[in-house]
């Protein structure tokens, strides 16, 4: 073998590699790993309406009455039964409860979570390939077909 065929062999190598190695790759993302992003609404809700109300009890409560009789004012306290309720208010987010003298639910925040997850594909570094090319063989140069196994550095 002739020293200038492995010269022109190791030229045709290294611009190879040159090629290779500034030419653009295709537009392709490939992505390696699983992310999770959360997204928090909220939902705000301003008069919501209760689905179910009970009477639990009913308590007594002074209340005082005037009365004017012939230019006098008299004080007379009696006794009015106030209903203590309990309202129930239910959605798809939220399920309330408010007891109380005439409750009333004014409004609601509801914070619901949103989960992202996007599946990110591990590009594979081992392969196998085929390959074609001219090279040095026992009687010099000569074309040739191989199949080899690569590792895929960038």
């Amino acid at each position: 073998m002739r020293t200038w065929h492995v010269i022109v062999v190791l030229i045709l190598c290294f611009l190879c590699f040159q090629v290779g190695r500034y030419t653009k790759e295709a537009e392709i993302e490939i992505v390696c790993k699983t992310d999770t992003f959360i997204r928090v609404d909220t939902l705000r809700e301003r008069v919501p309406y209760p689905v179910y109300e009970t009477v639990i009890q009913t308590v007594p409560e002074l209340f005082p009455v005037y009365i004017t009789l012939e230019g006098d004012t008299v004080r007379e306290p009696i006794l009015v039964p106030v209903p203590i309720t309990q309202k129930e208010y239910l959605t798809d987010h939220y399920h309330a409860w408010v007891s109380g003298y005439n409750p009333s639910l004014d409004s609601v925040d509801v914070f619901r979570a949103t989960v992202y997850i996007k599946e990110r594909i591990k590009p594979r570094r081992w392969g196998l390939g085929v390959s074609a090319g001219y090279g040095i063989g026992r009687s010099g140069l000569s074309p040739y077909l191989s199949v080899g196994v690569y590792y895929r550095i960038w």
